[in-house]
């Protein structure tokens, strides 16, 4: 058991996830509540637990408190990099139904949903997010603050880059690398190498333009 206590970044759907992550993992009470910037619901409960604004960070306990961000897309690293700075560490959650050898490693402030199958010599950036239902293969290295989404298969000696976005129900054939800031399709199926910063969508997966950040806030 953490000895921390923890606030949830993020007061959307997928934050109520990360939630149910502790609460399955027997860890509720150790979950202070939620964050947001800016916000507007002050004391109101949501699941049971309080949101407040990100700014009670300010003055709270760095030593005894630790951070999760529930915010399920790359664009959560602009908060995560302020709350760093503000001298706070993140903890990493994985759901106790996780099947991973222990051969798997495991960055800062990743979320490892349920039904998750993680073989073997896998390793995981900080902050990235495997949502439901995913398998990980052999020899597979994925970046920093990248989300793979529900259903993903990720098959061996698969590299994912960093801030990646993998759509629901992707899947990577062997041998393949997708580079950095790549979003991937729901359903897409990839067989080739994707090079960084591209929307790639399709069966077979194709490149379809080059990403700007208009882009990225527009697809999530």
């Amino acid at each position: 058991m953490s000895g921390n206590k923890i606030y949830i970044i993020g007061a959307g759907g997928f934050a109520r996830e990360v939630l149910n992550v502790y609460i399955d993992s027997g860890r509720e009470n150790d979950v202070l509540g939620f964050l947001e910037e800016n916000c507007t619901r002050e004391g109101e409960l949501l699941n049971d637990k309080p949101i407040y604004d990100i700014s009670v960070l300010e003055n709270s306990d760095r030593k005894n408190i630790k951070l999760i961000c529930g915010i399920g897309t790359p664009l959560r690293k602009k908060l995560i990099e302020y709350t760093k700075k503000l001298g706070y560490d993140y903890d990493t959650i994985i759901h106790p139904n996780v099947v991973k050898s222990r051969w798997v490693e495991i960055g800062e402030g990743c979320i490892i949903c349920a039904g998750n199958i993680i073989t073997t010599q896998v390793s995981i950036g900080d902050f990235t997010i495997i949502n439901l239902d995913c398998t990980i293969g052999h020899d597979v290295t994925i970046g920093k603050y990248t989300n793979i989404s529900p259903g993903v298969n990720v098959s061996g000696r698969v590299s994912i880059g960093d801030e990646c976005f993998i759509g629901t129900g992707a899947a990577v054939v062997p041998n393949v690398s997708i580079g950095n800031r790549c979003f991937i399709g729901a359903g897409a199926v990839v067989t080739k190498d994707i090079p960084d910063n591209v929307l790639a969508v399709g069966v077979p997966a194709k490149p379809i333009k080059k990403l700007t950040e208009h882009d990225w806030r527009r697809m999530i």
